[in-house]
């Protein structure tokens, strides 16, 4: 994968950091990215919407829409293959741990290609670390979730990141938490409600297994959390290149998986010939949707890609009825709807907000460079000046 910079043709843009994947596959940003933002004038919710007047940029912008819409089905495909796995009695433990031996040589082949160093570059490699933690309990967690929960369920509650990423980055990076971001996180949790139907307020539709029902909502909901966190973290730290994440997603989640295995939390099961193959594919098909996700991101319109998120919701619905036949009712498909709505209406008011700050910050260094080179221009003009009196003076003399 060729190294792509930000001024080729003008169809790549910074990745938006308002913008959170709920994989593995997010990217780190410098703080200089992150300060940069994809715009500098005309900045409107409205605008971000739409595609670039020029032919050339907007060809890159479907292609990076395309690219996004390509890896949303191959994470997709990867979930049905985990619950597919999972109703079969395998754990959600061995899952990840397959998927885990399979990603981390093809990120270290894949370093070895571009050139890399696989473990990063020092004075970032702690950070590279943690997330990948992060990253990887967040993996545990959501996998769990998918096999005890339906496909929509687990999807949409882990679909609560984007807001777990704002309250976050409003505790711990000062960033700003806006009347409508508490307006919209209530909505969320209303959504949830929906979804979670707790006995106090759906008495009547309680399930047998409600408590291991519950359990598996909480662990979906940590695992949004968790995401959010991981994604915290690349703003804390320089860009690398993105198979550097999956060789310390692959490594950290083996070192996870192992001791969880002895200790017994999960029993072995020894794969049967015919499910073998899906292991592996749980592998490969993601190490194609972080290739395909991370050049999209930085090809696509910002605000296309927040409404193109909710792609996933859509592939769980559909994947869920027709090949588990998981017919949703209608408490769960208005959650999801709220949820959905919500969620990509904090993000693009979190991205506006951002770029105007980014604009904000842009437009003062400017005039700071202007005024520096007006001061520069003066003080030449006055040297210069001193000059010519010098020399009148010397000739004088003379």
């Amino acid at each position: 994968m060729s190294k792509i910079s930000a001024e080729d043709d003008g169809r790549i843009h910074p990745i938006p950091s308002s913008i959170i994947i709920v994989n593995e596959a997010t990217p780190l940003l410098s703080q200089e990215q992150h300060l940069a933002g994809s715009h500098t004038e005309n900045i409107t919710l409205s605008s971000c919407m739409s595609l670039s007047t020029d032919e050339q940029v907007r060809m890159g912008e479907l292609k990076g829409l395309l690219l996004l819409a390509i890896s949303s089905l191959l994470f997709a495909c990867v979930s049905v293959i985990v619950k597919w796995l999972g109703n079969n009695g395998y754990p959600s433990v061995e899952i990840v741990l397959a998927r885990a031996c399979i990603q981390l040589p093809l990120g270290i082949l894949g370093c070895c290609i571009v050139g890399v160093n696989p473990f990063g570059k020092k004075g970032v490699r702690r950070w590279l670390f943690f997330r990948a933690l992060a990253s990887s309990i967040a993996l545990l967690l959501f996998f769990y979730s998918l096999t005890k929960l339906s496909l929509i369920d687990a999807t949409v509650i882990f679909f609560l990141g984007p807001l777990f990423k704002v309250v976050i980055g409003c505790i711990v990076l000062n960033d700003s938490f806006s009347v409508s971001d508490v307006f919209n996180s209530i909505l969320c949790f209303v959504g949830f409600l929906f979804i979670m139907k707790p006995r106090f307020l759906f008495y009547e539709m309680q399930q047998d297994d409600k408590y291991g029902r519950y359990f598996a909502i909480s662990c979906s909901l940590a695992a949004a959390l968790m995401s959010a966190m991981a994604y915290i973290t690349v703003r804390k730290v320089g860009q690398q290149h993105v198979m550097v994440h999956v060789v310390y997603f692959g490594l950290v989640s083996t070192l996870l998986c192992i001791p969880i295995m002895f200790m017994n939390l999960q029993s072995f099961v020894m794969p049967q010939d015919k499910d073998v193959a899906l292991f592996v594919s749980v592998g490969g098909l993601a190490f194609l949707g972080q290739y395909f996700i991370n050049i999209g991101l930085k090809m696509a319109p910002i605000g296309l890609v927040t409404v193109l998120r909710s792609i996933d919701v859509v592939f769980a619905f559909l994947f869920g009825v027709v090949i588990f036949h998981e017919l949703p009712g209608f408490y769960t498909l208005t959650g999801t709807l709220i949820i959905v709505i919500m969620t990509s209406t904090i993000s693009m008011h979190q991205w506006h907000r951002q770029e105007l700050r980014n604009a904000a910050i842009k437009r003062r260094k400017s005039k700071d460079k202007l005024i520096q080179y007006q001061q520069k221009q003066q003080k030449q003009h006055q040297q210069h000046q001193q000059q010519l009196q010098q020399d009148e003076a010397s000739t004088s003399t003379a």
